[in-house]
């Protein structure tokens, strides 16, 4: 959407749960940067991949000491 209408407004600014500070679609994904790979016409899929790693590495090691086998 964001590369076939560049000027479309895809990010409601609303008052979101408790929070009024931050947009709803950054509090849903605990930051901005979804919203910030989306909004960039030059991030690709590889783009969002390097922001994602980060997290799911943390969550495989948080993980680890429960996994029964």
């Amino acid at each position: 959407m964001r590369n076939l209408r560049p000027d479309y407004p895809i990010w409601r600014d609303f008052a979101y749960e408790y929070e009024h500070d931050r947009l709803a679609i950054d509090l849903i994904n605990g930051s901005p940067l979804l919203r910030q790979w989306v909004d960039d016409p030059a991030a690709t899929a590889v783009d969002l991949d390097s922001i994602a790693r980060a997290d799911e590495n943390a969550w495989l090691q948080a993980r680890a000491a429960f996994l029964l086998y």
